[in-house]
């Protein structure tokens, strides 16, 4: 059997790059998928391509930062195949006057930023939930990115934003435990897209001159070696993993696409007692201890004991 038979996706941004691997990789695995989007041309070939090899795909419309527009996409998804039992806020990216030096942004284009790379996520969440709570039954996959994990200069509203989504999914893992839903934050790491494309024939060039801020976003010697990228086909296999099941046991857990996410779910106990792929404090005596997570830890031992 597939690893998704009988789950219901809803996708955004399917409509190329990222979204559109994981939802041909969910529908490959027996998942009813709903792309979403702006862009209607793009998630309908997305559909087209989910059909053609023989998958179930609708594509419907959406603006994740309306609220009414995310509540249509909800409806159409359960009027098409049921209510979502899978939701993977992807939708999200650079806005324009969100970048460079904080001073000069514009405060508007500052809220456009946080509302697409981070309240959207919570709204559809927020809509989402309840179906699933009823059902017993869920996953909600949020892509967050390496520049919510590390302090950088120049990405202001973007860090800030996934950072703020890979605290969201831990704190509403840790509400929803035992209720049957799993939440998980996951960095894709750099990705061609039609974003980056520009950027990788002229890598060599661009970490030996950078720009005033590009030098903190890709470190010479590092992020633009080829070694730094991953297909998209990568990300796909992460939230297929992360949507199966399998990690439910780490619920709350941040991910990226270097890390052994087998591994990680094989040492769930220490994941747990020891806080690890979690937003810490490291102090000069240690890491800053969460007494929440602590206390049940402790529980967990005992009880094993």
């Amino acid at each position: 059997m597939s690893q998704l038979t009988g789950e219901v996706a809803v996708v955004t941004g399917a409509g190329r790059g990222i979204g559109r691997a994981i939802a041909l990789r969910y529908a490959e695995e027996g998942a009813a998928v709903v792309v979403s989007a702006r862009s209607t041309d793009e998630i309908e070939e997305t559909a087209s391509l989910i059909r053609a090899a023989g998958g179930r795909a609708a594509a419907h419309t959406a603006n994740v930062t309306d609220l009414a527009s995310v509540q249509a996409l909800l409806d159409f998804t359960t009027t098409e195949f049921g209510a979502p039992t899978i939701l993977v806020n992807n939708a999200g990216g650079g806005v324009p006057g969100t970048s460079g030096r904080f001073e000069n942004m514009d405060p508007e284009a500052i809220v456009r930023g946080l509302n697409l790379n981070l309240i959207a996520a919570i709204h559809l969440t927020r809509l989402a939930l309840p179906a699933m709570l009823e059902a017993g039954h869920g996953h909600i996959i949020n892509v967050a990115s390496g520049a919510g994990m590390v302090g950088m200069p120049y990405l202001v509203p973007y860090g800030v934003s996934k950072t703020g989504i890979i605290r969201f999914s831990e704190m509403l893992a840790l509400e929803l435990e035992g209720r049957g839903v799993a939440v998980f934050s996951f960095t894709p790491g750099n990705v061609l897209s039609k974003l980056t494309d520009p950027m990788w024939p002229i890598r060599e060039s661009l970490a030996a001159n950078p720009p005033e801020n590009f030098s903190w976003i890709f470190p010479p010697g590092h992020e633009l070696e080829d070694k730094g990228w991953y297909p998209p086909e990568r990300a796909a296999e992460m939230a297929t993993f992360l949507a199966s099941g399998k990690a439910d046991a780490v619920s709350g857990k941040f991910f990226a696409a270097h890390y052994d996410e087998h591994e990680i779910v094989a040492q769930a106990e220490r994941v747990g007692r020891e806080e690890l792929y979690a937003l810490r404090v490291p102090t000069l005596d240690g890491l800053e201890p969460s007494i929440l997570y602590g206390e049940r830890a402790r529980k967990q031992a005992d009880a094993t004991s």
